[in-house]
């Protein structure tokens, strides 16, 4: 047969949505997908800018069918502090809600629409070869693969979205900067979980060794931690015995893990923070976790991978195939736009985690109760939007907004304040 000009290895979100968009605009593409798939995958709380792209693809109807509406996310802190922000703060930028998904069935959601919209799946795990210095293809795929989906010539163009294998970084010795904390994250699947909060409400809690995630599913309860490296062996030798000791010992969860069942395997992932030296070169690019990831904390991992097929299917769709110099400069932007939105999701990120974010939500409802009237009330809303804003993907690049939280925030509060709101770090 003839080669195809697009060739993506993965069939993730990432993968899946970029071969769907790019078949829905009649452009042959080829999907490399080895079917490895835990059971469970991190990743099932969406943020609202995720369903723009879900209503791109055409299957947001088929997705809330499988998931838990979702309508905000609370933060319990272990200084008795609770902030609770609801979606509804971004009406008019971004839909009002998420979801929570099951992750191997949300996966599946999106390939099977590629499917439909005529991209092609090879059973296969891909492999590639570097050719230095190549000014058209610094990456080909091996002759196992060209068999294996009956090419006969390498593709115009190979896109890496198979996650942290991170294969063309693999193959070309692309080293890749990491994070600075050294997190450990367990988590597992329970019935009969007690959860007093709005239903559908993700709720994140501050401990001493890190913080914890309950997701409400449509059938059941996501529960897990994030232990940071120096305090993990207090709470046991394994990911299961961990998840036990601090659902029976930690007060803010036993109170309601009572009756908790945990129907799946313990899962386990580390290091959540490392982004590629370089993303791309002649003839490919890495897109999703293959490029870069940043944390579970506020959820944007499927958001990101999701938006680095959207801004690749651009590039392709504008005429970024039509040459080497085309594809070379639309990928270079599309690079640069991905490492700013990685950046700014990790700034937002540290603000929770070095507790400057519970310090100044703290800040405004002192100016609230010293200063009550329209002025005060105008800034607290004017404050809680922009930062639901932020935290729901729809301005979390915005320069202004991201101007308007660092010096908001070092106008109202003191750092000697926000030490003590801190998630511990190793």
């Amino acid at each position: 047969m003839s080669f195809p000009p697009v060739v993506i290895l993965g069939a993730g979100p990432a993968g899946s949505t970029l071969a769907a968009l790019l078949a829905e605009q009649n452009i042959p593409v080829v999907v490399f997908d080895d079917e490895k798939r835990p059971d469970l995958l991190v990743g099932e709380s969406l943020v609202p800018a995720v369903i723009p792209i879900l209503r791109t693809l055409g299957i947001e109807d088929r997705v809330a069918a499988i998931s838990r509406y979702k309508p905000g996310t609370s933060f319990i802190h272990r200084e008795e502090l609770e902030m609770h922000f609801n979606f509804r703060s971004v009406e008019g930028l971004l839909p009002t809600y998420a979801y929570n998904v099951p992750r191997p069935q949300f996966d599946d959601l999106i390939r099977e629409r590629a499917r439909e919209l005529g991209a092609r799946f090879v059973m296969c795990r891909a492999s590639l070869k570097a050719k230095p210095g190549d000014e058209n293809h610094e990456l080909v795929l091996d002759d196992a693969c060209l068999a294996a989906a009956g090419l006969n010539a390498q593709p115009v163009f190979i896109v890496d979205a198979a996650g942290r294998a991170r294969i063309s970084a693999r193959t070309l010795g692309i080293a890749a900067k990491t994070g600075s904390r050294r997190d450990q994250a367990h988590f597992a699947h329970y019935e009969n979980f007690d959860h007093p909060f709005p239903e559908g409400q993700v709720v994140i809690t501050y401990h001493e060794f890190g913080w914890s995630w309950r997701i409400p599913l449509a059938d059941r309860m996501s529960f897990g931690v994030v232990i940071c490296a120096d305090q993990a062996e207090r709470w046991g030798t394994s990911g299961k015995e961990r998840l036990a000791r601090i659902l029976a010992e930690e007060p803010r969860l036993a109170s309601t893990s009572k009756l908790a069942r945990r129907v799946t395997e313990v899962f386990t992932y580390s290091n959540y923070q490392l982004i590629s030296e370089r993303g791309h070169g002649p003839g490919w690019v890495a897109i999703g976790d293959a490029f870069g990831f940043v944390d579970p904390m506020l959820s944007p991992g499927v958001f990101l991978a999701m938006e680095a097929a959207v801004s690749v299917a651009e590039v392709v769709i504008r005429g970024g195939l039509h040459g080497a110099a085309s594809l070379g400069r639309g990928l270079e932007k599309q690079e640069r736009d991905m490492r700013e939105w990685i950046t700014a999701w990790k700034e937002l990120i540290d603000y929770f985690y070095d507790g400057r974010i519970a310090n100044f939500y703290i800040a405004g409802n002192e100016m609230m109760r010293k200063h009550p009237g329209i002025i005060s009330n105008f800034m607290q809303r004017n404050i809680e939007r922009r930062l639901a804003s932020m935290a729901s993907g729809g301005t979390t690049r915005s320069t202004w907004n991201r101007h308007f939280l660092t010096h908001s925030i070092k106008w109202l509060t003191t750092p000697s304040h926000s030490a003590k709101y801190a998630v511990p770090g190793s």
